[in-house]
């Protein structure tokens, strides 16, 4: 028997972020709903503020589990997950409608939401908009009227087992060089939500101490850095996370019209033409030196007076210094590093780019010229984008989405990228660094062989 089924649970908002896995303490499985290939449908109740749970709920789910060779559902993982933690069984043959629509996308990148798809293929049964207004209003998914969630829920049940019906025809008939990749698909995200359901253990003692390692070496670099911006740019304050201030060091060149800089570049322009444009919509970065502003003396702030001569109770910005105290003024020397875009392809909306790679390629014409300064330089910037990520994305990311029972849910996604590579989500894992860059003393990973997962050690 096939059957299509639907979850709909509350969700968590921690840290920032929006959790919606049954790991969650404070999240509950409020409703099942479930369609029969004979158009039979039932909603079985768990979690409801206004309704008493459905009598012989869980018997009625596992029963028709048991008697199911083929669960459809829309993002199967979730779904998958939710019924594994809530002490269901269900070991058959899924089909995922949202991952089948991404294999039939064949590397284009569409949306992949039920309604998303509902509109693409015409669906009969539209998606409703019930639970994104009553989530603006701040409403918890069991705290939405029962009537219009069951309502809801039975919408989603008919167009994704319609979705299906339109996705099977297709993979039977014009795209069934597709199937065998399709059914492959399917049974992988049956595997990674295994993968998903098992997580790994995580030291939170000593990920902190991974942080405070970094947060000890990020500060020495800036303040290393902040060194070397003053012997590059003179007394001008430069922000390294800011794109154009860097190219500025980097350089050495200014757009005068950032507006107008990136329309007088073609990446394919010839040489010359490149160099002219440069040199005529771009001007030389020359070292600054301050002066203290003369109308608020060093103060940023000024207090004008009423025409009665009374002063205003509020100061008011500087205008002749812009609030900063200092006057900048050039000197005869060129500012920063003095490197070349050697083509327009380098051009960016802020100058000129300062991504990893053409840090990477300077950095190795400053060693063959030996440039020592410029290659301390270029590393410790490169080093210091590298430290703020592994803060933000990793260390932070791996904290908040850590759950109470100590372990790490990491979703391995298959359909966010166009090639059909793997995606980390929850946290974000895609660029996590490999041996020991990140230093994390001890965790325990999930290996799948034999068709069991195993746990291993993995000591740096």
């Amino acid at each position: 028997m096939k059957l299509t089924l639907d979850v709909e649970n509350t969700v968590t908002h921690r840290g920032g972020k929006l959790h919606l896995d049954p790991f969650e303490p404070d999240n509950s499985l409020t409703m099942i709903g479930m369609l029969c290939e004979s158009g039979k449908e039932t909603i079985v109740t768990f979690d409801h503020a206004d309704r008493e749970p459905t009598p012989s709920g869980k018997e009625i789910v596992q029963r028709m589990l048991d008697t199911t060779t083929l669960l459809i559902m829309h993002n199967a993982p979730h779904d998958l997950m939710w019924l594994w933690e809530s002490g269901f069984t269900y070991n058959g043959k899924v089909f995922d409608t949202m991952l089948n629509t991404y294999v039939l996308q064949r590397g284009l990148k569409e949306p992949l939401s039920l309604e998303a798809c509902a509109e693409r293929f015409e669906l009969a049964t539209k998606k409703q908009d019930t639970l994104k207004e009553y989530f603006k209003k701040g409403y918890s998914t069991k705290d939405i009227p029962v009537d219009e969630l069951s309502e809801y829920l039975s919408a989603d049940l008919h167009a994704t087992q319609q979705l299906a019906d339109k996705l099977q025809h297709r993979l039977d008939n014009t795209d069934s060089m597709l199937s065998s990749t399709a059914k492959l698909t399917d049974e992988v995200a049956v595997c990674l939500a295994r993968i998903y359901q098992r997580g790994f253990s995580v030291d939170l003692t000593v990920l902190e101490d991974v942080r405070k390692e970094f947060e000890t070496e990020r500060a020495m670099l800036v303040k290393s850095l902040d060194k070397q911006c003053r012997e590059l740019m003179g007394d001008y304050p430069i922000n390294l996370n800011s794109p154009e201030q860097l190219s500025w060091v980097i350089y050495s060149r200014k757009p005068d019209d950032k507006a107008m800089w990136g329309n007088q570049f073609d990446p394919y322009m010839n040489d010359t033409d490149y160099k002219e444009n440069m040199s005529r919509y771009s001007s030389v970065v020359y070292k600054k030196q301050a002066k203290q502003c003369k109308v608020c003396y060093g103060n940023g702030m000024i207090r004008k007076t009423k025409k009665d001569g009374k002063p205003f109770a509020k100061p008011s910005k500087c205008s002749d210094c812009a609030g900063v105290g200092y006057i900048f003024n050039d000197t005869p020397n060129v500012a920063g590093l003095k490197f070349k875009a050697p083509s327009a392809k380098w051009v960016s909306a802020n100058g000129f780019s300062t991504n990893k790679t053409n840090l990477e390629l300077l950095e190795s014409v400053a060693r063959g010229r030996k440039m020592t300064d410029a290659v301390t330089f270029l590393q410790n910037v490169r080093r210091l984008s590298a430290l703020d990520t592994y803060l933000s994305s990793f260390i932070d990311g791996i904290s908040n989405y850590t759950k109470t029972d100590g372990k790490l849910h990491v979703r391995l996604l298959q359909h966010r990228t166009s090639t059909g590579r793997f995606s980390g989500a929850d946290p974000n894992m895609q660029n996590m660094p490999r041996g020991g860059t990140f230093p994390v003393k001890k965790v325990f990973v999930s290996r799948w062989k034999g068709g069991q997962i195993m746990e291993a050690d993995l000591a740096q």
